[in-house]
């Protein structure tokens, strides 16, 4: 009897692997921990290709680092994962077009799935935790299912979980039905939620999507010290139509009027005069102070600028996006607000294009960062950034924080307004003690 529900198992899994690899999706797997024997399941029955690009297994903590490209707050954490599902995203993009000849506008439903696990070990401590999360990351979506495994397993037992559940987050993007997990291991639900079956275990997701506007922006080139950007695109955010979406659809950014919009192009960036770069990761007391005093000061609205894609880490995910908008729409009502600008811009010299004829409000710290030709690939040096802030007419109102000396270059003082401590109110907030503070609660 044993034998015949293993034979049914098996040729269920067989099946569903098969349709998986019928659908229009190319996924990069990117998987620590556990779990890895996924990428066999996919593999070792053939048509493979069909499906699979690329399968990585950063093990070590120095793979993981070189992975990333950073160093991860924590290895085993569902930001880890998202970060993973990213990397292999943008992975997934690279190979998609030069294999297909694909433009990102058009071609195959390329997708990153990162998953990192903390198993049974040997000689394991005592209330050692094990967990699993699965992230996906695609052109519109991100989403992660987590999972903690309180029952006393063998540690094979627990990789055939955390392999299922990598399967499940694949197959459900394709449109492929789920494999039950092993040993009554909880069911999806809604979102935020769980239901657990046998021995009460728990899967809890979140997704969230967002519009083409803003998924276009990923789609195009990464931009890296060794590799920037030619050209950087724009989408705006209205709070007020975001809000009216969030009605209907609460894990989704769909702001109706968001377009994309590229330098020169209607929307008519040019028009906005103040502008705040930022992570904003989250937004915190110090960050509206500095809008505000601009604000008055200059008599205009201020404007935030997302850069979506980053110099020397991954992209920004949707959950994280989400997460951000929400710690700046609390502001929505507030004079110096004037809305919300996502772009892939994430130097200084391709925010000028986008934003030409305004100021932009800094900070001390990325003050010090602006004129370092590290973060364009050694190519343009301070005469030239310089050269093209004038042409574009752009300024730099740099408030001076806590801890931070400013180096200043006289050449720089033509295009900045430096405000002093004795105007700026820094308590020494920052948004990395914040986050650090809500992960440990």
């Amino acid at each position: 009897m044993a034998d015949k529900s293993a034979a049914d198992e098996n040729s269920l899994l067989l099946e569903r692997i098969f349709q998986i690899h019928e659908s229009p999706c190319k996924v990069v797997l990117a998987i620590t921990g556990g779990g890895a024997e996924v990428i066999g399941e996919l593999l070792r029955h053939g048509s493979g290709s069909a499906t699979v690009l690329d399968a990585v297994v950063p093990y070590g903590m120095e793979a993981m680092d070189r992975f990333l490209g950073r160093k991860p707050e924590k290895y085993c954490s569902e930001k880890t994962a998202r970060l993973m599902a990213m990397v292999a995203y943008q992975r997934a993009l690279e190979l998609s077009k030069s294999s297909d000849g694909f433009d990102g506008s058009d071609g195959p439903d390329v997708i990153g799935i990162g998953a990192t696990c903390k198993l049974k070990a040997a000689n394991e401590r005592e209330g050692r935790k094990h967990e699993v999360h699965v992230a996906i990351q695609a052109y519109r979506e991100t989403g992660v299912r987590t999972l903690e495994l309180t029952a006393d397993r063998t540690r094979e037992e627990e990789e055939k979980i955390a392999a299922t559940l990598i399967f499940n987050v694949l197959a459900f993007y394709c449109g492929v039905p789920e494999i039950d997990l092993p040993d009554g291991v909880g069911t999806k639900d809604e979102i935020g939620t769980g239901t657990g079956q046998g021995k009460g275990e728990e899967i809890f997701e979140k997704y969230v999507s967002v519009s083409e506007a803003v998924g276009d922006l990923l789609r195009q080139p990464s931009c890296s010290s060794q590799s920037p950007c030619e050209t950087a695109g724009m989408a705006r955010i209205n709070f007020n139509e975001a809000i009216e979406e969030a009605k209907k659809a609460p894990e989704e950014i769909k702001p109706e009027e968001i377009k994309p919009e590229m330098p020169g192009k209607p929307g008519k960036p040019e028009e906005i005069k103040l502008v705040f770069s930022g992570s904003f990761d989250p937004c915190h007391r110090n960050h509206v102070f500095m809008a505000s005093w601009a604000s008055k000061k200059y008599n205009a609205p201020v404007h935030f600028e997302i850069s979506l894609t980053n110099v020397d880490k991954p992209p920004i995910d949707f959950i994280s996006l989400s997460q951000r908008l929400d710690s700046l729409r609390k502001y929505k009502d507030e004079v110096f607000m004037g809305g919300v600008c996502l772009t892939n811009a994430p130097l200084f010299l391709q925010k000028a294009d986008l934003f030409p004829n305004s100021t932009f409000i800094i900070g001390a710290d990325t003050f010090n960062r602006l004129f370092d030709a590290k973060y364009y690939n050694g190519t343009v040096d301070t005469p030239a950034i310089l050269k093209s802030f004038k042409e574009k007419n752009v300024r730099f109102m740099v408030f001076h924080r806590k801890s931070v000396e400013i180096s200043v270059n006289p050449e720089v003082l033509e295009f900045c307004e430096i405000i002093p401590m004795e105007e700026y109110e820094d308590d020494g907030t920052s948004s990395r003690e914040i986050r650090r503070k809500r992960d440990t609660k």
